[in-house]
C-alpha cells in the first residue's frame, strides 16, 4: 500500500471497520453489525491519513443521494442518535457557517489577487450561495452531481464537458475532497477545467486522527450546552463508539493537514500561493479548517 499524495510505502495502519450508517446507504444486502474491514492509513513523510477501503463511484452515489433528505436523516439517526431531524435541519440551513466561510474565501482572495475574479465556478457548490459580490461579477457557475436548482444568478453546469466549455478566472471546491475516493484525480480535472491565469481554492477540515488532539474544556462545554443536541442522546452515542474498533470509516475518508495539502497540490503540477487554517464558527460549534489557494505552473 503507498501514500495516494506521495507514493510512500512506509505507512503506519490501525485496523477498522466500515461504519454501520455508510454500509446500510452503500450496500443493498447489509446486515447491522456485518461491517467490512478497513484499515486507516497514515503517511509520515507528508501526513496524509486515509482509509484504504475506497468507494466505487455507485457506492458514493448511493451514499450521497438526497444527501440530508429524510430518509437520510432516519438512516444516519438510526446508528448514530445524536443526528435528530433538529441537527439535519441545522446543517442544511447553517448561514452563520456559510458566512463564515464567504468571509474566509474572500480574504484570501484579496491577499493573493488584485482582481477581482468576473468569471468564477463552485465545484460541488450545491446551488451556489457560497459566491459573493466579489466571485464572478460577470458569471458564476456550479457543478454539483446533485443537481439541486441554483439561486437565481448562478447557472448550473450538468457534466465536465460543459464545464470545460467556459473560461474561469477563479474555480473554488470547498468541504469535497475529505470525501473524495480519488482526490489526484480530482486535481487532474481541475487541471483542465482551468487555464493559466485560474485561480483556484480549496477549502477541508484541519483534521488528523493519527495527531494527538488537546482535549478542549472549552469546546466540549459548548457541546454539552449547545441546544440542538441531546445530552441523552450523546452519551448512548458515545459510549456505544467506546465498544467499537478505532474511528470507523465514516463521510469523511480522507484527512488533511497543512504539509499534506500542499504536497498533493504541488505534485500535481501547481504553484500554492497560500495555506492557511482558520476557526469557523457554525451553529454546531467552532471547527478548524484548512484552506489552500493555487494556480498553475
Amino acid at each position: 500500500m503507498k501514500c495516494m499524495i506521495c507514493g510512500n510505502d512506509n505507512l503506519e495502519y490501525r485496523d477498522t471497520v466500515i461504519s454501520d450508517f455508510v454500509m446500510d446507504r452503500i450496500s443493498e444486502d447489509f446486515v447491522p453489525g456485518k461491517n467490512r474491514k478497513t484499515r486507516l492509513c497514515y503517511c509520515p513523510e507528508c501526513t496524509f491519513a486515509f482509509y484504504e477501503y475506497r468507494m466505487t463511484d455507485e457506492e458514493q452515489g448511493r451514499l450521497y443521494r438526497n444527501y440530508r433528505d429524510e430518509e437520510y436523516q432516519k438512516t444516519r439517526e438510526k446508528y448514530e442518535y445524536w443526528y435528530t431531524p433538529k441537527i439535519n435541519e441545522a446543517l442544511n440551513n447553517d448561514r452563520l457557517a456559510l458566512a463564515e466561510q464567504r468571509r474566509v474565501i474572500e480574504r484570501m482572495l484579496s491577499e493573493n489577487s488584485d482582481k477581482i475574479p468576473e468569471v468564477s465556478l463552485d465545484w460541488g457548490g450545491n446551488e451556489g450561495r457560497t459566491f459573493t459580490r466579489k466571485m464572478g461579477n460577470r458569471a458564476r457557475y456550479v457543478f454539483d452531481i446533485s443537481n439541486i436548482p441554483t439561486i437565481k444568478g448562478v447557472k448550473s453546469l450538468s457534466s465536465f464537458e460543459e464545464v470545460k466549455k467556459h473560461n474561469y478566472d477563479f474555480i473554488m471546491c470547498n468541504m469535497m475532497f475529505e470525501h473524495l475516493s480519488h482526490p489526484v484525480e480530482m486535481l487532474e480535472q481541475f487541471w483542465e477545467a482551468g487555464g493559466p491565469d485560474t485561480l483556484y481554492y480549496i477549502e477541508v477540515p484541519s483534521e488528523n486522527p493519527f495527531m494527538v488532539n488537546k482535549f478542549s474544556i472549552k469546546k466540549n462545554l459548548k457541546l454539552l450546552v449547545n441546544s440542538k443536541y441531546s445530552n441523552t442522546r450523546l452519551a448512548k452515542y458515545y459510549l456505544k463508539r467506546r465498544k467499537e474498533p478505532f474511528m470507523p470509516m465514516a463521510e469523511h475518508i480522507n484527512f488533511y493537514t497543512p504539509k499534506s495539502i500542499r504536497t498533493m497540490v504541488e505534485n500535481a503540477g501547481f504553484t500554492v500561493l497560500d495555506v492557511q487554517e482558520n476557526v469557523e464558527k457554525a451553529v454546531l460549534g467552532d471547527a478548524t479548517v484548512l484552506s489552500i489557494m493555487f494556480k498553475k505552473k
